[in-house]
């Protein structure tokens, strides 16, 4: 009996007929297992053995038409690429952000009508000559973007493409417009067309490159590669953009002092008795001048497990408000400055809490400097949790002295952290080493908070509609406290309850561990 079990999956699949039903329904279905299955194989059964009247697109079975795609267990994929493992549940549902027709079948012409706005085609001046010889380099600009099925799953992950779809053209449409703006045979400013589209109501949170099952970087090489063309021309960045970027090359820092910097409250070394381990820490511009309880907070926990750290009183700001905003032009000489000031620290392991930063330093810093002829750097960056839990050991943190705190806690995956950096277990496993507290999830964790990509900044009213969302689905959870690990995270989500009157109080995963070690707040 148990053998026959295991053989066994429940997909349960959101069923809706608009002649009989007035909202959709969920309807749930035992499917026999074998080995290799993909949830086509589920809905071809259930339609088969269970009920002919599901309804659910299918074509090529490939992976080559995009037809299948719909939502499993919350994430958007095409059916026939979405595998399925024994003994497991499955909620199937149709693709976010559009209507549905019938069941899994959603109406596609809402985003089809907004590609068509946008000319999804080469145009010329002139008939292409035979044969029509491209430059490999010109080629190999558009080769990825060319990759695209249009599944439209990318479309149903974005969190910026709201009920409204505002004037955001969407995943989807960026790749298009950027495969034909890098194309030299195209006539078009495909740079002002993303402009007018929407391109910076990105959030840049990687959720398509994540649902796409050609592994486009969406991110990178449409929307921040267009947003980079767009400054280039003039019509970027918005507004509330340029005062920060102003902000960068005059003093330094994304935002004015407003009290003590944080790198002004501590000595240039926080020396232990026999450290374990040394380490520079990077404030960024957030802990440095905003919320410098944070910072103070992460050298506690350093301390606390005998780690002596240095602290960067010249350091300047990552860089990475350049980066996604697009102006990628003042990007190479702050990058620069900061490595030749690293390396006279002789810093030799490089920790930080913002995963806006630390994704910036791991995978721009590189390639801003070999653009300019800079030698790369010989540090190794590291996010706080991962340092914590990799590189100096979980097992080896001292947890005798975490006092218990009766807490009820629920975590924010930032964007940055979890598919910027592929950090998501590392800070639920920190969290779960305090005596007492308890985690529970939230459903989708990792969506998107609204703050990244320059959007609080140059879209804040998007901001604050992703965020809204964000911060009900915690709240439904019963949690006492929202946890994150993220500086640019924790200030959206103090600003969110502050404004839905939630009773939840914030936490960044150091002030937690901080405070157990202290023995102060909260404590059970």
């Amino acid at each position: 009996m148990r053998d026959k079990m295991s053989q066994t999956i429940e997909v349960t699949v959101s069923r809706y007929n608009p002649d009989m039903d007035s909202k959709p329904r969920y309807a749930k279905y035992e499917v026999p297992y074998t080995r290799g299955m993909v949830v086509l194989d589920a809905l071809h059964y259930i339609y088969e053995n269970k009920d002919s009247s599901l309804a659910y697109r299918w074509n090529c079975r490939t992976g080559q038409c995009g037809s299948c795609s719909i939502m499993v267990n919350g994430k958007p994929k095409p059916a026939c690429r979405a595998p399925l493992e024994s003994g497991r549940s499955y909620l199937l549902e149709p693709l976010r952000h559009f209507p549905v027709v019938r069941d899994l079948v959603v109406d596609l012409d809402r985003g089809v009508s907004r590609l068509q706005k946008i000319r999804p085609y080469l145009n010329r001046v002139r008939p292409a000559p035979r044969p029509e010889r491209i430059p490999r380099q010109e080629a190999d600009k558009v080769a990825e973007l060319r990759k695209c099925i249009e599944c439209w799953s990318c479309v149903a992950a974005c969190p910026a493409v709201v009920d409204a779809w505002q004037e955001f053209i969407g995943p989807l449409g960026s790749r298009k417009l950027a495969s034909l703006e890098f194309d030299p045979r195209d006539v078009e400013d495909r740079a002002r067309m993303a402009f007018m589209s929407g391109i910076y109501d990105c959030t840049t949170c990687g959720a398509c490159k994540e649902s796409c099952i050609k592994d486009i970087d969406v991110r990178r090489d449409a929307i921040e590669a267009l947003r980079a063309q767009a400054v280039g021309r003039g019509y970027g960045p918005l507004p509330g953009h340029a005062d920060i970027i102003h902000n960068v090359e005059t003093t330094g820092y994304t935002v004015e002092k407003q009290s003590t910097p944080f790198t002004d409250m501590v000595p240039e070394v926080v020396k232990v008795e026999d450290p374990v381990d040394e380490v520079v820490l990077f404030p960024g511009c957030l802990m440095n001048l905003r919320i410098q309880d944070v910072a103070m907070n992460v050298v506690e926990v350093l301390k606390r497990n005998r780690v002596q750290v240095k602290i960067p009183k010249e350091f300047q700001c990552c860089g990475s408000v350049l980066f996604r905003t697009g102006a990628r032009a003042a990007a190479g000489k702050l990058v620069a400055q900061n490595v030749d000031y690293f390396e006279k620290l002789g810093t030799k392991k490089l920790v930080g809490l913002c995963p806006g930063c630390m994704s910036t330093i791991k995978q721009d810093w590189s390639l801003v400097l070999h653009e300019i002829g800079h030698a790369p750097y010989k540090f190794k960056a590291m996010d706080i949790n991962e340092y914590l839990v990799h590189d100096l050991g979980i097992e080896k943190l001292n947890t005798k002295d975490l006092h218990p705190m009766n807490l009820t806690a629920t975590y924010h995956d930032p964007c940055h952290l979890n598919r910027g950096q592929g950090i998501s277990s590392e800070p639920r496993a920190l969290l779960m080493l305090i005596p007492g507290l308890r985690l529970v999830e939230t459903q989708e964790s990792d969506r998107c908070c609204g703050s990244g990509g320059g959007v609080r900044a140059g879209r804040r009213q998007l901001s604050y509609e992703i965020g809204d969302r964000k911060m009900k689905s915690m709240a439904d959870t019963g949690a006492d406290a929202f946890v994150t690990s993220c500086s640019f995270c924790t200030i959206q989500l103090m600003d969110g309850a502050a404004r839905l009157g939630l009773r939840q109080k914030i936490f960044n995963i150091t002030d937690l561990l901080a405070m157990s070690y202290r023995g102060k707040g909260l404590a059970g």
